[in-house]
């Protein structure tokens, strides 16, 4: 086996974990996942299988590595690419045709085709137009603020789209394709049945499901976990995820979608009931705790998105914008309340020194909710700032996911502290795979 297979039988086995190996890291690189099929990992991955009439890709690459992913596959194949599947829309997953398209007008080949569900361009329409937002988000999510905001404005757009199920034969191959509300509603997952290769996308990331994101638009628990289970159906004997690394075996492979689709329901169903019963969101976030059997296995943990933050999406699925307090209905303005709190307790300096010995009690969730009224309060304060920062930057150092740690660290970075000082790294992912190492190492 090889680098990548190598680290998926470390992770299934124990020896490693997501949290020291996450699904976004190291190593990157192509290796054969079985007769002419490779498997690319990368930030997101790319599954390749070639064929007699030339190669259909699976997501072919993201925004910033096209050149790369080419070289690579062009190392191991000079087939054409007669297909590219998209499994959704998310720009990490997006790119990649042009170069192939050129390389065919050179070569005097036929072009190659995109294919995605027909929700798709609706969704690129929408990134053309919120593009700036968006990159913010990323900024946030992915660099804790470090950097400037970026974001893709160009897409190349499917030329074959459906609406539920379609199969494409190419070259003696055949690919099923399926939709599935999940991380996105424009999600496609993709079985060859003569090889048993099941290609996920982000079904399937070696994580938490990313279903709950604070920072991005409405996902799909119910149906998410439904299509996990369609696929278990399948029995397929390899799995090829849309990041992270492959798992094979018919039972570990069965092992990983049925538990994935047993912690989305349970999530599911936990939620509901409390909505239900007239539960306000607070109470519910608080309440709802997965069974800690799910969240141990080495495929589950809340190492990229997180539980809380899944019943927060299936809340909106089903209710509104009111989460049940009612002065959240029509609040007064932050800055104001934070005001009148900070004249309540003798002024600001003693909210910042309230949550400085809160944050450092481990009270981390109480702390932030005083240092941000005391930035609020006297926003001018270089002391209160350093402070509230300093909250920050240790509630990052106690957070299991990117998207937590990555808002944390970009908050005391908006603020003049530089966290890297405190967790080296160049991004979220390398945050979180060094303090995995400093632990394990202490």
């Amino acid at each position: 086996m090889g680098e990548i297979l190598d680290l998926a039988e470390a992770l299934w086995t124990g020896r490693t974990d997501t949290f020291a190996a996450h699904p976004f890291g190291l190593p990157r690189g192509i290796e054969p996942l079985a007769e002419r099929t490779w498997f690319y990992r990368g930030f997101a991955n790319t599954i390749i299988r070639e064929t007699d009439e030339g190669l259909i890709l699976i997501d072919p690459a993201a925004s910033w590595d096209t050149k790369i992913k080419f070289d690579a596959i062009r190392a191991v194949t000079q087939a054409r690419l007669h297909t590219a599947v998209l499994t959704h829309g998310h720009t990490d997953h997006v790119f990649g045709v042009p170069e192939y398209a050129a390389e065919a007008k050179a070569k005097g080949w036929p072009l190659p085709r995109i294919v995605a569900h027909e929700a798709m361009p609706a969704r690129f329409d929408r990134y053309r137009a919120s593009a700036p937002w968006n990159a913010w988000i990323n900024l946030r999510q992915f660099r804790g603020g470090v950097g400037e905001p970026l974001f893709p404005e160009n897409y190349d757009y499917p030329d074959l789209t459906y609406a539920h199920r379609t199969t494409l034969r190419v070259g003696g191959v055949t690919a099923e394709l399926a939709h599935a509300r999940g991380e996105t509603d424009d999600h496609t997952w993709v079985f060859f049945p003569e090889d048993g290769l099941l290609c996920t996308g982000d079904l399937f990331i070696w994580s938490v499901p990313n279903a709950g994101n604070p920072q991005k638009v409405q996902r799909f628990a119910r149906d998410w976990a439904k299509a996990l289970r369609d696929m278990a159906a399948l029995k397929p004997r390899i799995l090829a995820p849309g990041h992270g690394v492959p798992i094979l075996g018919t039972e570990r492979v069965r092992q990983a979608l049925l538990d994935t689709a047993a912690l989305l329901e349970f999530l599911h169903e936990a939620t509901l009931t409390l909505m239900n019963q007239g539960a306000s969101l607070d109470e519910i976030i608080h309440k709802v705790k997965p069974p800690h059997e799910l969240l141990n296995k080495p495929y589950l943990k809340p190492v990229y998105d997180e539980p809380e933050f899944i019943v927060r999406n299936i809340y909106r699925f089903y209710g509104g914008w009111y989460d049940g307090t009612p002065s959240h209905l029509k609040p007064a303005p932050d800055k104001e309340l934070a005001e009148e709190v900070a004249a309540l307790v003798g002024g600001a300096e003693r909210l910042a020194g309230r949550a400085a010995e809160l944050s450092l009690s481990g009270n981390h969730r109480l702390a932030c909710h005083l240092a941000e009224w005391a930035l609020e309060a006297a926003p001018g304060n270089g002391r209160i700032k350093e402070q509230a920062g300093k909250v920050y930057i240790r509630r990052a150092e106690t957070e299991t996911s990117t998207m937590a740690v990555g808002i944390f660290l970009a908050a005391a970075r908006a603020l003049g502290l530089n966290p890297e000082t405190r967790l080296p790294g160049k991004t979220v992912v390398h945050v979180q795979e060094e303090r995995a190492r400093r632990e394990k190492a202490d």
